[in-house]
């Protein structure tokens, strides 16, 4: 099975992530604009990496097409962003982004990245100008044990991607794999 691993960062953990997974695979790793849409003919597996920020899964357009050219390839995708994936219910953010026949043909997986703090901007300003003290947030939610740990972060980076994270993924291709060799 020839496998591709698409990716496009923002912040540099969603390139982490599929290189890692490239590698793992033994996969074709491109970045988003070096795919035109003719070339993933060439694939049996398309993985394609992506940022998914306030609940915007970017380049949504450009997936649903390279879906839609060619819906017999077997398609996963990943999104990073700063979400806990154990505590995040994915499937409306997924309904929200991609149609009906899209979504039934994409598997997909989220993983945790990067805080940096310094390059998100807005949230950079607000928590600056905020009055922030330990019993809220910026909007005056109590803050859990959980979230003040967070907040205390702040100004620094923060790593909250898992190599391990990615095995679910790796499983889910080997197990790709082996239907694609039972069907052959």
């Amino acid at each position: 099975m020839k496998k591709i691993v698409i990716y496009e960062t923002t912040y540099g953990s969603t390139e982490s992530y599929a290189k890692r997974i490239a590698e793992e695979l033994g996969a074709t790793i491109k970045k988003h604009e070096q795919i035109r849409v003719e070339k993933l003919a060439d694939y049996d597996l398309v993985i394609i990496g992506t940022c998914l920020l306030s609940g915007k899964i970017y380049d949504t357009d450009r997936i649903e097409q390279w879906i839609n050219t060619y819906p017999d390839k077997t398609w996963g995708l990943f999104t990073v962003g700063l979400s806990n994936p154990s505590l995040t219910d994915f499937e409306p953010i997924f309904k929200d982004n991609f149609s009906e026949v899209v979504q039934k043909r994409i598997t997909p997986f989220h993983f945790r990245g990067t805080i940096r703090y310094k390059r998100l901007n807005l949230m950079y300003g607000l928590l600056n100008k905020a009055h922030i003290n330990r019993q809220s947030s910026i909007d005056t939610v109590p803050l859990d044990d959980a979230g003040l740990a967070l907040l205390k972060t702040y100004g620094t980076i923060i790593d909250s991607s898992d190599a391990d994270s990615i095995n679910p993924l790796i499983e889910w291709v080997e197990e790709a794999e082996e239907k694609h060799k039972e069907a052959n």
